[in-house]
């Protein structure tokens, strides 16, 4: 009887009455703590490092006790918006807490199971990150632990003294409204005839966070005079929300400057604080008429989108969109009529006297090895993957890696590191005190990028997506792209802050290799391929001069195709991005063709950069024999090839149902290692004897703790992309890369 007793007093408990009421109504609110728990327990977003941005907060690239800080006070922000919004959608069914002294404070402490859950969660979850993924010392990670909890409270005590003052706000207004005590009573004691049919059972509440007290029966209260004492709180709260949107509209405008650019993960907080009190005050004020004004905005918005009347599509940093009548035809006939047999065999021959020059750098009558890199992507691992072993093989090599290489190419990330590593290598040739084999540069190359880009989205994508920059007459969007751009080129000491047209006569003049980014057109799935120098021969196979002249273009040569719209003036950076959209993350990148096409990451169509590799190799292959002693192919990848994942030995009702969606997905590397592999076999019958192909894998120490593919590293991953140099495979690698060079 006591158990049953107990359990009815549990049950009607206002804590337990506020949960099970949250999962009856307005479930949507729930979406926030389900996916800020997924993401922090590594569920949600762990391809993009999003547990990352909770559990190691970067301020001014730094996790220390400010950026947890920082981070607490959003978490609190967040945690008072919830509050708040529920406060003002569930209050009228528990009228007793207006007859309480402070009744929102009462509110939260029965509300808090899930801030509470959140925050051990976070804490328990940021100990074990820290430890082993930061490795942290045990004070350190104490020490953030502090910020973190500081900013929260902060946050509550701050929130709650602005509550409690709006208690004895409304305590006057009601006096001066009622003038004496009499006519008070009198309003508050009469009765209301209608029966309030929202209202809930509760026995109980926490009346302090120590000690329950029982609700007070209020069916003789006014029901009107109940309601007036909570609305007043339902103003006090919706002055909150706006402040949240106006701090993420100040620092939407601040991100330029670094002291204002507080973690990503914070932002998310506030951007959630935001959304979920626009989400309550939307369902409190149009009740039954929320979904069909949702509907109406979403048909309002598709409508001045399709009409150009907001319009954030983002562009190449440096391209002309503003003169639309000159803009070249994308269509299969346009491409076929500008990409000709005729146009490739003029190119061929530009870069046939940039091979002349190469050769002319080594001593005469001796035939040089030519080497081709090819670095595959796979966000920030890859990129720091590549920037150590080309530092390695450079250091063998004592500096004379980019003398004997003439060509590099690739996808995403590991393009990141080979045109930084290239970047240096021009810089050192220009005079300036560079040692390409300086330990902090691959260190900038592992700087964070994952912080910026969801800062933005957060802040800018979202919030002010009208906000822009010009170059030039040009004007573009300030979104996640933009900032992508800008902290690569923070990171990297604006080393990459070029143009690409400041790259075309070093390369003419074989000072430096050539460098070639792709990325995949959207429309279609051609190659959109990026260089200084005019390459339209690797826009289309080479086909027998017996054959018809019809060509058939996969690809598209964008400096020659976009030369009226400034291709030569678009940043480096941009390139990079190009290369490297994943999708979601980075914005696709819109052309100023007719139509306009949008691109995206290199790696839907080659993720190892082969493909245009093994053309360029074809394609002159008739010099390279003749004039070199070989060819020295070298792959750079992140990932270990013709492996095989664990095989489910079971299935579950899940797999049957997305596994048909997603297998093309999982396995579309090595679908392109396959493929590739086969027409490598037949390349090489054009170089017998004369193409070593030489494969550097990035095999992690512990088979399940593989650096993960995203734009942020923990610093154990660095290590263990670092320790990957000394995996004994690739040693005897680069002990073959010596001897092919010295035959």
């Amino acid at each position: 009887m006591k158990v049953k007793l107990l359990l009815v007093k549990i049950y009607y408990s206002f804590p337990i009455q506020l949960l099970l009421l949250h999962f009856r109504k307005y479930q949507v609110l729930l979406i926030f703590w389900a996916i800020l728990f997924s993401t922090v327990n590594g569920n949600f977003a762990k391809v993009f490092g999003g547990d990352a941005l909770f559990l190691a907060p970067e301020y001014l690239g730094k996790v220390n006790f400010y950026s947890t800080t920082i981070l607490g006070l959003s978490t609190g922000l967040f945690a008072m918006s919830w509050n708040i919004t529920t406060f003002i959608l569930h209050t009228g069914r528990f009228k007793f807490l207006a007859t309480t002294t402070q009744p929102f404070f009462k509110y939260c402490l029965n509300n808090s199971i899930f801030p509470l859950a959140f925050m051990g969660n976070l804490i328990y979850r940021g100990w074990e990150y820290q430890r082993y993924q930061q490795l942290s010392t045990v004070p350190e990670i104490l020490l953030l632990a502090e910020g973190f909890i500081c900013g929260y409270l902060f946050v509550i005590v701050f929130s709650f003294f602005y509550f409690f003052n709006a208690d004895k706000n409304i305590g006057r207004r009601l006096g001066k409204k009622f003038g004496n005590t009499r006519n008070f009573v009198r309003t508050v004691l009469k009765p209301t005839q209608e029966k309030d049919e929202n209202a809930l059972t509760v026995h109980n509440y926490f009346n302090s966070p120590w000690k329950m007290r029982r609700a007070r029966n209020v069916e003789h209260y006014n029901k009107h005079y109940l309601d007036s004492i909570l609305k007043q709180h339902h103003f006090a709260a919706m002055i909150t929300v706006g402040c949240a949107l106006l701090f993420l509209v100040f620092l939407a405008y601040m991100m330029d400057h670094s002291f204002f650019r507080i973690p990503a993960g914070a932002n998310v907080m506030i951007f959630f604080a935001f959304l979920i009190g626009v989400a309550g005050a939307y369902a409190y004020l149009l009740q039954s008429w929320a979904i069909p004004m949702v509907l109406v905005m979403l048909l309002g918005l598709n409508w001045m989108v399709k009409h150009n009347l907001v319009d954030n599509r983002n562009k190449g940093y440096g391209l002309n969109y503003q003169e639309k009548s000159g803009r070249p035809s994308y269509s299969v006939t346009s491409l076929q009529q500008f990409f000709t047999l005729e146009r490739a065999a003029k190119d061929k021959l530009e870069t046939l006297k940039i091979l002349e020059n190469w050769k002319a750098r080594f001593p005469a009558g001796k035939k040089p090895k030519l080497i081709v890199v090819n670095c595959s992507g796979g966000g920030l691992r890859a990129a720091t993957w590549s920037m150590n072993v080309l530092q390695r093989l450079d250091t063998l090599m004592h500096g004379d890696l980019m003398n004997h290489t003439f060509l590099m190419t690739g996808a995403s990330g590991g393009m990141i590191g080979a045109s930084y590593f290239r970047a240096l290598y021009l810089e050192k040739q220009q005079g300036k005190q560079i040692n390409l084999h300086d330990s902090i540069y691959t260190e900038r190359t592992a700087r964070d990028l994952l912080n910026p880009v969801f800062t933005s989205l957060a802040v800018n994508d979202f919030i002010t997506p009208f906000r822009s920059f010009k170059i030039g007459d040009n004007r573009y969007a300030k979104d996640r792209g933009y900032a992508f751009e800008m902290q690569l080129n923070t990171n990297t000491d604006n080393v990459l802050a070029k143009t690409l047209g400041y790259y075309m006569e070093p390369e003419q003049k074989a000072i430096i290799p050539m460098l070639i980014w792709t990325a995949t057109i959207n429309a279609d799935g051609r190659r959109l391929i990026i260089s200084p120098q005019p390459v339209s021969y690797l826009c289309a196979p080479e086909y027998s001069p017996a054959k018809p002249g019809f060509q058939d273009v996969d690809g598209v040569d964008f400096g020659e195709y976009f030369a009226g719209q400034g291709a030569m003036n678009m940043r480096v950076t941009s390139a990079i991005r190009m290369c490297a959209t994943f999708p979601y993350v980075l914005p696709n990148v819109f052309l100023p063709s007719d139509p306009i096409v949008d691109v995206m990451d290199a790696g839907i169509r080659d993720n190892f950069g082969q493909e245009t590799s093994m053309r360029f190799l074809h394609t002159f292959r008739d010099w390279i024999n003749e004039n070199t002693s070989g060819v020295v192919y070298i792959q750079i990848r992140d990932t270990r090839k013709n492996d095989i994942g664990g095989i489910k030995q079971t299935m579950q009702l899940s797999d049957m149902m997305f596994d048909p969606l997603f297998t093309m997905q999982q396995h579309w590397s090595a679908m392109q290692d396959f493929v590739q592999d086969n027409e490598l076999t037949y390349l090489q019958g054009y170089f017998p004897g004369k193409l070593n192909r030489i494969i550097f894998q990035y095999v992690p120490q512990k088979e399940d703790r593989s650096a993960a593919l995203s734009l942020h590293l923990t610093s154990r991953e660095k290590i263990d992309i670092a320790g990957a140099l000394d995996n004994p495979a690739n040693q005897q690698l680069f002990d073959s890369v010596m001897h092919l060079i010295k035959q």
